[in-house]
């Protein structure tokens, strides 16, 4: 069974000076737990800012879906630096749970595609529309609900490579 380590303690510096201390699994699931909500509560941050109306303001509902992607892009970054740091939760799944290694890899692989899809429709959104604005804004959901699937897919396979390691459900609301 892996070892539970806390995720929201900034790493900082090199050696044991700036490494994250081990913790007793209930402070390290529910920090876990408080991560994972945040990401929720970012992902229905920007839902909701997508589905917004544009019609006739258009500028404003680019600012709500910039911000609100802005803020998930934060979420995301912090995820990907406690799952993929040097010794961070990925590796410490695998190292002690060998047999879960594929399952780590395509979740480290999903990382580079959320990224690559944020940073698409943030570029999107700084190049604004060239067509008729509604069609625009159209496409741009299409493309936000997208990467909302894509999210909440990455969340289940995270929820379910934590289950078949430390056999703890993390899923539910959070």
């Amino acid at each position: 069974m892996a070892r539970f380590r806390r995720f929201d303690v900034v790493v900082s510096g090199a050696g044991t000076a700036g490494a994250v201390p081990d913790m007793a699994p209930t402070d390290s699931m529910e920090a876990l737990r408080e991560r994972r909500a945040g990401m929720r509560a970012a992902m229905t941050e920007l839902e909701r800012a997508a589905a917004a109306s544009a019609h006739d303001r258009i500028d404003a509902w680019v600012l709500g879906v910039r911000g609100a992607l802005g803020r998930l892009r934060d979420v995301v970054d912090h995820h990907i630096f406690a799952t993929e740091a040097a010794d961070g939760f990925l590796d410490e799944i695998v190292e002690d749970e060998p047999r879960l290694a594929n399952q780590a890899h395509r979740l480290r692989e999903e990382h580079g595609e959320i990224v690559d899809a944020i940073s698409a429709a943030a570029a999107r959104l700084r190049a604004r529309p060239s067509v008729d604005s509604d069609d625009w804004v159209d496409a741009l959901r299409d493309r936000l609900l997208v990467l909302l699937g894509t999210l909440a897919r990455h969340r289940q396979r995270g929820a379910d490579l934590v289950y078949e390691a430390y056999d703890v459900d993390i899923g539910g609301t959070g």
